[in-house]
C-alpha cells in the first residue's frame, strides 16, 4: 500500500504538506509574471492539487526500481523521463487553466508566458524531491524489515533452548524420584509430558492469550508439586484483565523455575512463591517473589531462566519491555513488564 494511504495520520501529513508548496507557487507566479497574488492563486491552487496526485505514482517507481540494485544509468534515465513527463502534464494543465481565466484576467495570458520556465523547474524539482523522499521511505522500511527478521531469527533461537534446558532439570529431579519414591516419579512423568505436549505446542506460537500462558505455568507448577510436595506453595494472584493480552509463550515458566530451583530447592522447609499479574496502562506486569537461602552461593542464583527471559524480551520488544531483579534480606522477586496488545492484534 502507498504510504501515503498506509495511516489517516499519513493522508494528514501529506496533504499539509502541499499548502507551503502551493502557497510557494502562488508566490513564484506573481512574483516572476508581475501578476496579483488573488490570479496566481486562481492558476496555482488546482495545479497544487494535480502535482500533489501526480507526485505519488513515484513511489511504485521506486519500488520497482531498487536503489542499490538498479544500475545508475537507468535509474536517472527512468527518474528524468518521468520527471519530464510530469511536468509537461502540468504545465499543460497550468496553461489550459491559465486560458480559461483570461476572460476574467486579461493580462493572465502574458504575466503566465513570463513565469513558464521558472514554473516548469520547480515542477520538476518537487518531483524529483518526491522520488528522493520515497527512497528514503523504502530505505527506512527495509531498515525495519531486517531489524524485525534479526529479531524473529534471534527469539527463535533462544527459545530453542528454554525446553531442552526445562527437559535436562525435570529428568535430574525424576531421576532422584526413581529411588526414594518411584510412584511419585511415575507420576511425574505423567505431568511431564502433559506439560512438554503442551510448550511444543503453544511454542511454535509467535505469541499467546496470557491466560493460555498463565496455564502452561500451572501445568509446570503440578509437574514440580509431585516433587517438592507440601514444600512448594503457590499464591496467584491475577487481574483478569490481562487475560485476553497476546504475550509471547514461555515467558513466564521459566521465571517460575527460577524461582524453584534457585529458591524452594535450597529451603528445608520450602517456601511459597508468590505470582500476580496486572494491567497497567497498556502493558502488563507480572511479579514473581520467592524465599531463598542467602547463605547459597551468589553464582547459583543467576540462572538460565533469568537471562533467557530477558534476551527473550530483548528480542522481541527491544527497550520497551523491562525486566528489574530485587533481593530484599532473604526475598527474592522479579518483575517483568510488558508493552502488550489484545488478542488478534500485533504488538508494537
Amino acid at each position: 500500500m502507498h504510504p501515503v494511504f498506509s495511516s489517516k495520520s499519513g493522508l494528514i501529513f501529506y496533504v499539509a504538506a502541499w499548502v507551503p508548496l502551493g502557497a510557494m507557487l502562488t508566490l513564484m507566479l506573481s512574483v516572476t509574471g508581475r501578476l496579483p497574488v488573488m490570479a496566481s492563486a486562481s492558476v496555482m491552487a488546482p495545479v497544487t492539487l494535480l502535482l500533489a496526485g501526480v507526485c505519488l505514482a513515484p513511489w511504485y517507481s521506486c519500488r520497482s526500481l531498487p536503489l542499490r540494485s538498479t544500475p545508475k544509468e537507468k535509474l536517472l534515465i527512468n527518474h528524468a523521463v518521468a520527471a519530464m513527463c510530469a511536468t509537461a502534464i502540468v504545465m499543460i494543465f497550468a496553461r489550459a487553466l491559465v486560458a480559461g481565466f483570461s476572460g476574467v484576467f486579461p493580462w493572465l495570458r502574458a504575466g503566465y508566458a513570463s513565469a513558464v520556465p521558472v514554473l516548469a523547474a520547480m515542477v520538476d524539482m518537487i518531483y524529483l524531491l518526491a522520488i528522493a523522499l520515497y527512497y528514503v521511505i523504502l530505505a527506512i522500511e527495509s531498515s525495519r524489515q531486517a531489524e524485525l527478521l534479526s529479531r524473529e531469527a534471534e527469539l527463535k533461537a533462544i527459545k530453542a533452548q528454554v525446553n531442552p534446558h526445562f527437559l535436562f532439570n525435570s529428568l535430574n529431579s525424576i531421576s532422584a524420584l526413581t529411588t526414594a519414591d518411584p510412584s511419585k516419579a511415575r507420576e511425574m512423568c505423567i505431568r511431564l509430558s502433559d506439560f512438554l505436549r503442551a510448550s511444543l505446542r503453544l511454542g511454535e506460537r509467535a505469541s499467546i492469550p496470557f491466560s493460555e500462558e498463565l496455564a502452561l505455568t500451572r501445568s509446570y507448577l503440578d509437574v514440580e508439586q509431585v516433587r517438592f510436595g507440601q514444600r512448594l506453595r503457590v499464591n496467584q494472584k491475577f487481574d483478569p484483565r490481562c487475560s485476553d493480552f497476546e504475550v509471547p509463550p514461555l515467558l513466564v515458566q521459566p521465571l517460575v523455575e527460577n524461582a524453584i530451583k534457585h529458591g524452594i530447592a535450597t529451603l528445608t522447609d520450602g517456601g511459597e512463591i508468590a505470582m500476580t499479574g496486572e494491567r497497567v496502562q497498556g502493558d502488563i506486569r507480572v511479579t514473581i517473589e520467592n524465599p531463598f537461602d542467602p547463605d547459597a552461593p551468589a553464582a547459583r542464583r543467576n540462572g538460565f531462566g533469568l537471562a533467557s527471559v530477558r534476551n527473550r524480551m530483548y528480542a522481541r520488544y527491544g527497550p520497551a519491555a523491562r525486566l528489574d531483579v530485587s533481593v530484599n534480606q532473604n526475598r527474592f522477586q522479579v518483575m517483568l513488564s510488558l508493552p502488550c496488545s489484545a488478542s488478534g492484534e500485533r504488538p508494537q
